[in-house]
């Protein structure tokens, strides 16, 4: 009887060691049965199926899109009605990338399962052909990081200039100047930038999947102009985002410091100034020339209402603008005037009034600029003007507390070491001759 128990017991340990010894190699066979995805793209294995791609061409529309596959007229109008009315995908853009994934079988011919069109870095759409036809919208996810940036104004340069030097090869360079000229357009004249000028930036990189895409939000500006610092930092209210100054005020003021956003300027207000084609003899130049591409916007540096639009023989074609008992504005030698501009139309500051050109008396295209204060023509780079309305005090302590942050973050970046010494820019080597 004993024995009988032994050889019961001997036989029960078998029978687990057994299965546990089974168990493992099915979770080994298991193991080894897993294929690792080796082509992941937009949510989907492509080693999994017979993949066309492309790059959409000129004047095509869906249909194109999907004429040399197993899909029908009446699925593309589906595709077409649910992607431009749920979407907002009207058309498809020549250039852009696309994807078709079908089935993987050598006795049927493109049979299409899904499609994807890619919009941009960003979005795409995917075309579900299965069953239903069905249009999804997709978005990558965007990474940002902070960067910085300095840069110095050399010989001949500009804004543009200095950055481009700095960030070549990248897909920020256009943008971030852009958004420059747009926050400094009160305080900084960049028609009339300075040999050593400095500028320090700290920005958002965005990037999708390890490949920048280009900027989100400059963060933080350091701009060193004339020796002075400028500083400027972005700050979220309850109310708005805007640009302020390290004491909280607001970077904008009652005028912009130019007409354009950002070209050269050609000739500044000079009482005393002589014209080679008059024999050199003294005419005074009661306004400042600001050189630019033909047909680039002018813009209201001030709100106001128009007093004056039309043509004058020296004037060429001009406007005026009135912005209150004390300041006028006046915008000469334009291409053609803005449409609608009219004697008592009320503009805003930034409006488009018109365009730069070379009507009147002109020898090139430019816009000359015309400041009244009191009913008297003045320089007006030489005029000091009030800040816009402050941020509210409420958000003052917060802001504060902000800018010691990232202020040091600025203060921190080395500049550019030029390679060579700059040599003296003339600003005053052309010269636009135009009426009184």
């Amino acid at each position: 009887m004993r024995n009988i128990k032994i050889v019961l017991m001997l036989l029960a340990v078998s029978v687990i060691v057994f299965s546990c010894d089974g168990e493992e190699r099915r979770k080994k066979k298991a193991k080894k049965e897993v294929i690792t995805p080796t082509d992941i793209r937009y949510g989907y294995d492509f080693e999994k199926y017979d993949v066309h791609s492309g790059q959409v061409e000129k004047d095509w529309t869906l249909s194109h899109l999907f004429a040399k596959y197993d899909v029908s007229q009446a699925e593309i109008n589906e595709a077409y009605l649910i992607s431009r009315d749920s979407l907002n995908l009207n058309y498809i853009t020549p250039g852009n990338d696309f994807y078709m994934l079908c089935t993987p079988d050598e006795d049927t011919i493109h049979n299409l399962e899904y499609a994807i069109y890619v919009k941009n870095a960003v979005e795409y759409f995917i075309f579900d052909f299965r069953d239903t036809v069905k249009v999804i919208a997709k978005r990558k996810k965007v990474d940002t990081e902070i960067k910085e940036i300095a840069a110095r104004i050399k010989k001949g340069g500009n804004l543009s200039f200095a950055i481009d030097r700095q960030v070549q090869n990248t897909a920020i360079s256009f943008p971030m100047i852009d958004e420059i000229a747009n926050i400094y357009s009160w305080s900084i004249d960049f028609f009339h930038l300075q040999i050593d000028d400095k500028i320090k930036i700290l920005y958002e990189e965005r990037s999708v999947e390890g490949e920048a895409i280009g900027i989100g939000d400059i963060k933080a500006i350091l701009f060193n102009h004339k020796d002075r610092d400028f500083y400027a930092f972005l700050y979220q209210t309850d109310s708005s985002t805007n640009f302020y100054t390290e004491e909280g005020k607001s970077m904008k003021s009652m005028f912009l410091s130019a007409p354009l956003k950002y070209s050269r300027m050609s000739s500044g207000y000079n009482l005393k100034r002589r014209i080679r084609q008059y024999g050199y003899r003294i005419k005074p130049h009661l306004g400042t020339d600001y050189a630019a591409p033909y047909g680039t916007p002018i813009w209201s540096t001030a709100d106001g209402t128009i007093s004056k639009a039309g043509y004058g023989r020296g004037n060429g074609n001009y406007v005026k603008v009135k912005h209150n008992k004390q300041y006028s504005t006046q915008y000469l030698h334009m291409s053609k005037i803005g449409e609608g501009i009219k004697v008592g139309k009320y503009v805003k500051q930034g409006d488009i009034i018109g365009y730069v050109g070379s009507t009147g008396s002109s020898s090139g295209n430019h816009v000359c600029y015309r400041f009244w204060k009191d009913g008297k023509q003045v320089d007006s780079r030489k005029q000091k003007f009030n800040n816009a309305k402050p941020m509210d005090t409420t958000y003052v302590p917060a802001y504060l507390k902000y800018v010691d942050s990232v202020k040091p973050m600025l203060d921190r970046i080395i500049y550019p070491v030029f390679d060579t010494i700059p040599e003296e820019i003339d600003t005053n080597d052309i010269m636009f001759e135009d009426s009184l």
